[in-house]
């Protein structure tokens, strides 16, 4: 079964073809490059039209049409946007109900498909199309891997360059470069440089602040290899450690762990969150977890499914997913310890590899 027939087999309702197209970047639609399989390029506003017997059609500007031939689909050039509409309104002729990816299609391109085409009924499905990328291919694990290797090797020289009065921006700076200087193509999101208070902010935004001794300096970064992300978060102190979070690494520690125990396929994701939170609340950081304990990893860094209270996502083989708990003091800082893992029939496989024992420099 190929990607395009994974999708088809995840719908509920009746549609005749699939059709996903990205706005120009960054509001790019990455299920484009899930179901072409297209590496290079942006594609932006460059349809590709799925059938449910696999076939896949692409219709590419003349930017990119190197890039669309390394796809196995059918291949259409046009020059304008005039030529666009033409092609679109002929390969669509006989459709009536057309899925789309609601999520990401913006309304203008929307409208423009309308336009072109309008005797078709637009249908979300990107429901399908998420539930189908939530379980990768072997592809896509060799893809991820690769990409979680990068980052874990760059993890672990993270204690070689710390050093009191380093800024953080200089850190995040530091790491993409060390990330593409190791095959990757690019950071998988904005690196996360906090130290001191403002490692207690989980999605903090790396600024002027310097290193001083005996505060946590806590590293949240990725990188993307072959579009796939990686998403790892270690946490380390300079000079010192404060009793206090001597204890808090200890027992974010013990939660990963804790969490990891339960993850295998067929468990519930919540279960997983539980383990984690559970052990955090016991160990005397009630409301420390402020986040889910892990979230689906693969084109996009949030790549659907999460493990967290709410969330009813059942485990399945070959999901890649993070197990990422951590306990926040505000004012103070911050530790979060994050690895990405595959998960299997009966257990999970370890994706990043950097060391995660707590660490002084």
């Amino acid at each position: 079964m190929n990607r395009v027939q994974r999708i088809f087999s995840r719908i509920e309702e009746q549609v005749d073809a699939i059709l996903l197209m990205s706005s120009e970047e960054p509001l790019l639609d990455v299920s484009f490059f899930y179901a072409t399989g297209i590496k290079g390029g942006l594609f932006e506003e460059c349809p590709a039209i799925l059938w449910p017997d696999g076939k896949l059609q692409v219709i590419t500007s003349r930017l990119e049409e190197t890039s669309a031939r390394t796809s196995s689909a059918e291949i259409s050039v046009f020059a304008n946007m005039a030529e666009r509409n033409a092609l679109l309104a002929e390969v669509l002729q006989g459709v009536g109900r057309l899925g789309i990816n609601a999520a990401g299609i913006t309304h203008a391109n929307a409208m423009q498909v309308k336009k072109a085409v309008p005797h078709v009924q637009l249908t979300d499905v990107g429901y399908a199309i998420k539930a189908a990328r939530l379980v990768k291919d072997e592809e896509e694990i060799r893809a991820i891997r690769r990409a979680c290797d990068i980052a874990s090797r760059v993890a672990d020289e993270i204690p070689s360059i710390l050093r009191e009065g380093i800024g953080e921006s200089e850190m995040a700076a530091e790491l993409a470069y060390r990330m593409q200087r190791r095959g990757a193509t690019s950071v998988a999101f904005e690196t996360i440089s906090a130290f001191g208070p403002g490692s207690a902010e989980p999605h903090y935004l790396p600024g002027d602040r310097k290193l001083r001794p005996g505060e946590p300096a806590l590293f949240d970064f990725g990188c993307k290899y072959d579009r796939y992300c990686s998403d790892i978060t270690r946490t380390y102190f300079l000079g010192s450690v404060p009793k206090k979070f001597e204890r808090v690494y200890q027992v974010v520690l013990e939660a990963q762990q804790k969490a990891l125990e339960v993850i295998r396929a067929g468990a519930r994701g919540s279960d997983v969150d539980a383990a984690a939170r559970e052990h955090i609340e016991r160990s005397g950081f009630p409301g420390g977890l402020i986040h889910s304990t892990g979230h689906g990893l693969g084109l996009a860094v949030h790549d659907g499914g999460r493990m967290a209270p709410n969330d009813d996502l059942i485990l399945e083989e070959n999901m890649i997913m993070t197990v990422e708990p951590g306990i926040y003091i505000p004012g103070e800082g911050g530790v979060r310890i994050e690895d990405d893992v595959r998960v299997t029939k009966d257990g999970y496989e370890m994706l990043t590899s950097a060391d995660k024992r707590l660490r002084v420099v």
